[in-house]
């Protein structure tokens, strides 16, 4: 006999239901000559500046270019939310988190979510179990709160859910396809795909008294950030230094409006508040160091950098675990002066490379920042080369000039979420010999392009790309990462940055403060 379905009495704070969230956004749908020029603009973008398209292609055996001439014969019978999806779906199919379509208003800024999270540790004998971590107060009902196991997800054995959702992502490899997965069951962000199809998830759980229960919990929908009155992308548009998942990085800042308790201290400066954190950790009677780094979404490199320096000083001589756990990524080049100031010699960064066609020609020679990109593209007509000459995109020495250096003994600990600017400081914290790497999976997210928007790109190819209606915009890696030293020109796109030890997370570090982790990570160390 089933279990009586439950209830929560409240609805989350500060949100709508997602039923009257989609009915207000088919009100306006856009007319077919405004899709046309979506569709147009994406040719534009993925054949002539996706710098990613050769890696696609072979990898993923995509065609993305012949995908969106076939929509563009198909878009008069679709409805609103389906043209979304199927464009969506084409950039999806990418499996690049960079290069993404971003739908219009109202969906821009705004996230779906349940109001709890899910993680997932395994027992010893690989046995997995999905526990609700955090929850908003209005949903805690019938024992669903902290430490409820969810056994079933719609019907659908959990494991099962996850693994379904995992391949609808557009993850880099199985490790970051399967922690998206997880993620994305109870957050996802409408300004990259389109809303949920059902309007409320039915659960099967386990109380922390060992109870057996369903519930029922609506989708609500949230913005993501307000400014002036609406709702707002949490990410620039027109910088470009950027390397980050947008998505990512709009869950995030749900996340912490949600669940993130006021701090008790100040931790970092205000300007870090929610990017940074530290303290002092104790591991088998020593002490280490904790720094964790959520975001590298900031406004500067140098004041970044400072802060980093700061922290890194206070660390006990035992050493610094520096833990960039769900980093979706941000500005390059406070991601690559964090590294410095956290070497005592200088870093080698890493190199970016533009494609070698016509458009990528008309912006090296109009950008003055791209100009050292010129000759190896126009020379790719002799040479064939697919990608031009790599060049570094900051120089951190030269950021961090004389900024203190950490030399004691440094770990880092990585997930299959550390994406973009957080892929390039794992990849430089290893090639430069940092320390070792700890992974809770065996990759990084495999982000490695620095990223550009529609909006920015039209500044410098206005001949080439129009406007967009109603704020829909698109993201495209336009310059390729790759990797130095010992892993010299090797991309991190589709790779990430392979982990020297793995460590699967215990029922202790998703129930309790990390400490089985946080051991690991000692006896490196040690």
């Amino acid at each position: 006999m089933s279990p009586a379905i439950a209830e929560p009495s409240r609805t989350l704070p500060d949100s709508i239901g997602l039923d009257a969230f989609t009915a207000r956004a088919g009100a306006d749908p856009l007319p077919l000559a405004a899709r046309y020029r979506l569709v147009a603009a994406a040719r534009v973008l993925l054949e002539e500046l996706y710098v990613h398209l050769p890696l696609k292609r072979a990898m993923h055996a995509t065609d993305p270019v012949q995908r969106l001439r076939l929509l563009e014969r198909r878009l008069a019978p679709l409805g609103e939310l389906q043209f979304h999806a199927e464009l969506a779906g084409i950039f999806r199919g990418l499996g690049d988190l960079h290069t993404v379509y971003q739908l219009p208003d109202p969906y821009r800024g705004h996230v779906a979510a349940l109001g709890f999270l899910v993680e997932r540790y395994t027992d010893p004998d690989g046995t997995p179990h999905h526990i609700v971590t955090r929850i908003d107060p209005s949903l805690v009902h019938a024992g669903f709160d902290v430490g409820a196991e969810l056994e079933t997800w719609n019907g659908v054995p959990i494991e099962r859910a996850v693994e379904r959702n995992a391949a609808a992502q557009p993850g880099s490899n199985a490790d970051a396809r399967l922690a998206r997965g997880l993620e994305s069951l109870a957050l996802r962000p409408l300004r990259t795909g389109p809303p949920p199809d059902e309007h409320w998830v039915l659960l099967t759980y386990r109380t922390r008294t060992g109870r057996r229960r369903e519930t029922r919990i609506p989708w609500r929908v949230r913005a993501a950030e307000w400014y002036a009155g609406r709702a707002q992308d949490p990410v620039p548009t027109l910088a470009t230094a950027l390397g980050i998942d947008a998505g990512n990085e709009a869950t995030r800042q749900i996340k912490r409006a949600l669940f993130a308790p006021p701090p008790a201290r100040r931790s970092a400066a205000r300007a870090f508040r929610g990017v940074l954190d530290h303290r002092t950790v104790r591991v088998r009677g020593r002490s280490y160091g904790y720094l964790r780094v959520f975001s590298f979404n900031v406004p500067g490199a140098r004041a970044f950098a400072e802060q980093i320096a700061r922290i890194a000083a206070r660390a006990p001589a035992g050493g610094l675990i520096i833990d960039i756990r769900g980093n979706p990524g941000g500005h390059v080049p406070a991601a690559e002066s964090a590294l410095q100031v956290l070497s005592e010699s200088p870093v080698t960064s890493v190199s970016f490379s533009l494609s070698t066609t016509r458009a990528a020609l008309v912006l090296a020679r109009s950008h003055p920042g791209f100009r050292i990109w010129t000759n190896s593209i126009r020379d790719a007509v002799e040479t064939g080369e697919v990608y031009s000459q790599g060049f570094p995109l900051t120089d951190p020495e030269a950021i961090t000039a004389g900024l203190p250096r950490h030399t004691g003994p440094k770990v880092l600990i990585t997930d299959a979420l550390s994406y973009s600017a957080a892929d390039i400081f794992a990849a430089g914290f290893q090639d430069n010999g940092l320390g070792p790497v700890l992974g809770t999976a065996h990759r990084t997210g495999a982000g490695g392009a620095n990223v550009w928007t529609h909006e920015l790109l039209r500044v410098w190819l206005p001949d080439l790309l129009g406007d967009l209606p109603r704020g829909a915009g698109f993201r495209v890696a336009l310059r390729r990462a790759t990797r130095a030293r010992g892993n010299v020109d090797v991309p991190l796109e589709d790779l990430g940055v392979q982990a020297d030890e793995v460590h699967r997370l215990t029922e202790r570090d998703v129930t309790g403060r990390n400490q089985d982790l946080l051991a690991a990570a000692a006896a490196l160390l040690a």
